[in-house]
This record gives C-alpha cells, sequence and structure tokens, in this order.
C-alpha cells in the first residue's frame, strides 16, 4: 500500500459539493382553451418519455387569439389546477399571443414577421400596451382562480420591446424568460435552448437538425421548448422523442419554479 494510503472510505468534504447534473427544463408553450387537447397530449408525451409531471413548465395564454378567455372554460382551468396541485409550474405567456403595432424598420420587421410570424405579441409594445395586457392578463388568471399558482412571465416569441422589458422587471414576476436564457433578478441561466418549428417541412427539418446538435453537446442547463403544434409534424414529434431520450440521462429533470431555487421563487 503506498505511504499515506488508507483501506478505510474517505470521510465526505463538506466543503466539497457533490456534483450535480444540468438541468432540462421542459416547458409546453401556448396553453389555451383553443390549443386543450394538444396540451393534454404533449404532457402525456412527455410523462411517457420519463418526464414527471412537477418537471413541466406550462405557458398559459389568458385570451388566445381574442377567442374563448381561460376564466371561460372549465375543463382548461379544472387541467391547470390539477397540474398546479401535482407540482407543475404555470407561467403568464402574453394575453393573447397575437401582435399589434408596425415594425419601423427592416431588421424589425424581420424579427417580428419571419421569427415572430406576428406572434410577437410585447415586442412592438409601448409602455401603456404591456401594462394593459398584463393587467388584463393577471384579471382573467385570478377569475380562472389560477391567480396564486401562475409565477412567471414568457413572452410570446420570448421578445420584448425596450418599454415592455421595463414593465416586465417591476411587474413582481418570480422570473421571466427571453431568447437569452431565464431572467431571474440580475442574472441571465439556462441559455441553452432547444425549440422545434413545425409549419412547413423544411422549419422542422432545420430545427430537428438543430436538437440533434445541442443534445450532443457537453450537459449544460438546457431549455427544451415545445408547441402543440409540433404533435402535427410527424419529424418534429420524431426529433422531441429523441431529444428527450437523449438528455434525461445526463441532466435532471426541472420545473422552472425548481430550477431557480426557493429564495427566488418566494418573491
Amino acid at each position: 500500500m503506498p505511504p499515506g494510503a488508507r483501506w478505510w472510505p474517505a470521510p465526505p468534504n463538506p466543503f466539497r459539493p457533490e456534483t450535480v447534473r444540468p438541468a432540462l427544463l421542459v416547458s409546453i408553450h401556448d396553453v389555451s382553451p383553443l390549443t386543450l387537447a394538444h396540451s393534454r397530449r404533449m404532457v402525456a408525451l412527455m410523462q411517457e418519455l420519463g418526464v414527471p409531471l412537477r418537471a413541466l413548465t406550462l405557458l398559459v395564454i389568458p385570451r388566445h387569439e381574442d377567442g374563448v378567455a381561460l376564466d371561460e372554460d372549465a375543463a382548461t382551468c379544472r387541467w391547470l389546477q390539477e397540474l398546479a396541485e401535482a407540482g407543475a409550474c404555470l407561467c403568464l405567456h402574453g394575453f393573447s399571443h397575437r401582435m399589434t403595432g408596425a415594425a419601423s424598420n427592416p431588421w424589425q420587421w424581420l424579427w417580428a414577421r419571419v421569427f415572430a410570424r406576428g406572434q410577437g405579441e410585447l415586442y412592438l409594445s409601448s409602455t401603456a400596451d404591456c401594462e394593459q395586457r398584463l393587467d388584463a392578463a393577471r384579471a382573467t388568471l385570478r377569475r380562472a382562480g389560477l391567480g396564486g399558482s401562475t409565477h412567471g412571465f414568457v413572452p410570446p416569441a420570448w421578445l420584448l420591446s425596450p418599454a415592455a422589458a421595463v414593465v416586465v422587471d417591476n411587474a413582481g414576476f418570480a422570473f421571466h424568460e427571453g431568447l437569452s436564457g431565464i431572467h431571474v433578478g440580475g442574472a441571465v441561466r439556462a441559455r441553452r435552448l432547444i425549440g422545434f418549428g413545425s409549419l412547413s417541412a423544411i422549419e422542422s427539418a432545420l430545427t430537428a437538425a438543430h436538437a440533434w446538435l445541442q443534445s450532443h453537446r457537453p450537459a449544460a442547463d438546457t431549455r427544451l421548448a415545445l408547441h402543440p403544434a409540433d404533435l402535427d409534424r410527424a419529424l418534429s414529434l420524431t426529433a422531441i422523442g429523441r431529444t428527450v431520450r437523449r438528455l434525461l440521462p445526463r441532466t435532471r429533470p426541472l420545473n422552472y419554479l425548481e430550477f431557480i431555487g426557493p429564495s427566488r421563487a418566494a418573491t
């Protein structure tokens, strides 16, 4: 036996924390009465793949496309309440998910019409417009019995105008999410994002390839963004399954509220 060696195991070192696997943060976007059937299917798919209910984050639209309001649809409200009671995290996802206003330059037009496809509700929003939409959204959640169960904010298409960003920062959410990551206080966490586009075969193929590349990188905190429409595109559906199966053994599934920690969640 080498000098200084011992046959009994060394005691744990309290100053060296155990290795913790990076987080897998699965979010299901565009949850509303308009997408209830598909949203249910996506939640069931995640469970089948091994992501528990408590590790899911659902992004709720109070009045999707100016259609049926959330508080007017008992089935959707009841299902979301059940998910919240099971430990899932609910986030506010705009008010209508429909963008208004006109772009002021070509770059802004590209983001608004090509990337966001007219769905970046707060991308061209003024201070007053954003405040009005947040007030209406929160009032709808309260009437739906979900006001106390909704903790964070994710703007549609992850886009905020400068004015809207200030409003959201001061709105009292425990966190909000942008393209760059999850904003908690002054920090930005979980910068890696994997999402899927399912409006065309080309978009589906490109985002599936991006997902394959990202899922083969060294493990890191990763946001996996899913949309109900992804279920209607076979290639996207296959890519989602492969991505989750690739990531799960190397990560730990958490919802956004668990990820940011109890001290921030309490705010």
